[in-house]
Parts: C-alpha cells; structure tokens; sequence
C-alpha cells in the first residue's frame, strides 16, 4: 500500500468535514487516472476519487482577481499515485449564463515514483519506464481547466482537465513525466 494512502484518507475526511461554517463550496470529484489519447499508452490506472473545499476569495486577493483558495486530495482506486495539496482558482461565468470556466491553479505532494532504478539495472529500469510515471519530484504543480454549468444556486457540475507536473522546477531529477487526469466534480455552496 502507498505510503500516503492515510494520510490522503485523512486529509479527504478533514476536507470533507471542513468548515461549513467558514462558507465556501466542498466538491466531490472523480478523475480517470493517467489520461491519455491513445489508451494503449496509459502506464497506470484506477480512478482518481477526489474532495475538495474551496473558500470565498479573502479580500487581499482582490488584486489578483479574486481568486479562491482551495485543498485537494486525490485517492487513487488502484493503489497508483495520490496527492494532497492547495491553490487558488478563478471561476467565470460565460455572461449571463448558468455556464462557467475554471482555471486552478497550486502545488500537491504525489507519493508516486520520483526516479528510475540505476541504468546496471537495465531489466527493473526498462520495466518502469514501460509501467510507472516517474514524476521527478514528491511536488508538483496543479493545473486544472474544467466547463461547469450551474443546476441550482447551490449545486454545479464540472468536467474537468487535470495537470500535475514539476516543470523542472522542484526536485533534483531530469525526469518530468508528469500525469494528466480527465473527470468530473459536483460542488454544493454553503452560501
């Protein structure tokens, strides 16, 4: 078993509990795990199960368009990589319509693999590039673009892209695999 799998079940249970009294909006998601085009390419699986709580906008990010902060977990079904992390995102709505976008963008921790074996191991190492995304880095970006309509006041439903990638930025590899994640994610508004 992963060695976050707990600790994602936690931090989900925390997210879905949290704050109802602090207004905001808890989502429910649920992702395909390592999208991809051509299915045949995919080198892990499952499905991604994840809450998130998002707050109003705070007024000191006004400057920045109001963007609202948020926390995220992503369990994976098959035991293949998760995440925990937060951000900021902007959501729109197309005029006047129930119809909106949303941009998110943050930072996660993934408990997948971050490296290859050593290259005189050249059976292990080949079988984890045919089989494992090798991140490069336990810190990635978020980056999420997702259409929503609104069904209620209350209630949205959301489909939904989903980056995580280093960039070359954080970790000490020149590994950047990074994963794309394809689902949809209903949110329910305390206020």
């Amino acid at each position: 078993m992963k060695k976050l799998t707990l600790s994602l079940a936690g931090a989900a249970a925390a997210i879905a509990l949290g704050g109802t009294a602090s207004a905001g909006e808890l989502r429910l998601g649920m992702a395909m795990h390592d999208f991809e085009v051509n299915m045949d390419d995919r080198r892990e699986s499952g499905v991604n199960f994840q809450p998130q709580y998002v707050w109003n906008s705070p007024d000191f990010l006004r400057i920045l368009a109001s963007p609202r902060p948020y926390v995220i977990a992503s369990i994976n079904s098959d035991q293949e990589t998760n995440f925990v992390g937060g951000g900021v995102l902007w959501k729109k709505n197309f005029w006047d319509t129930a119809y909106f976008w949303e941009i998110d963008t943050g930072i996660v921790y993934q408990d997948g693999r971050t490296d290859l074996p050593p290259p005189d191991q050249p059976v292990e190492r080949q079988r984890v590039l045919d089989t494992e995304i090798t991140f490069g880095s336990e810190t990635q970006f978020h980056f999420v673009s997702g259409l929503g309509m609104a069904v209620t006041e209350e209630w949205d439903v959301q489909l939904f892209f989903e980056h995580l990638s280093h960039g070359q930025i954080f970790g000490d590899s020149d590994k950047n695999e990074g994963v794309e994640n394809i689902g949809i994610k209903f949110g329910y508004k305390f206020d």
